[in-house]
């Protein structure tokens, strides 16, 4: 015999207090992923700079020093493949703004599609 004592008058009733909870649930992950992103890169920019401060005192105590021809080398080596890395992360950049460009005009078609279908059955 079914429960007589219902929460919900209708379905949909049940479905809209169910998926409103789990897009709110899901959205409150946004400013985790912000702030791990924001201490992720900041604690990887002081690793860098303990890299460098390292290198610098290296660099100074050593009695070594490069070739300038061994120095043009590493320098042009560097800047290429920087460039190149450069390159990888602006093509990465704008594939993503647009997948997020593309996944929000599909949202936004299919929003309006259904808000007209919504309009004709309540006429």
């Amino acid at each position: 015999m079914p429960n007589e004592n219902l929460e919900f008058a209708t379905l949909t009733e049940i479905f809209e207090k169910n998926i409103k909870q789990i897009m709110n649930n899901k959205e409150s992950f946004l400013p985790l992923f912000i702030k791990n992103f924001s201490d992720g890169h900041r604690e990887y920019t002081n690793y860098i700079e303990q890299v460098f401060r390292i290198m610098r005192t290296a660099e100074e105590n050593s009695n070594i020093k490069p070739d300038k021809k061994v120095m043009k080398l590493c320098e042009e080596y560097v800047n290429e493949f920087s460039k190149i890395y450069l390159s990888h992360i602006d093509m990465s950049k704008n594939t993503l703004v647009n997948h997020l460009e593309t996944r929000l005009s599909f949202m936004t078609t299919w929003n309006e599609q259904m808000r007209k279908f919504a309009d004709s059955v309540q006429k």
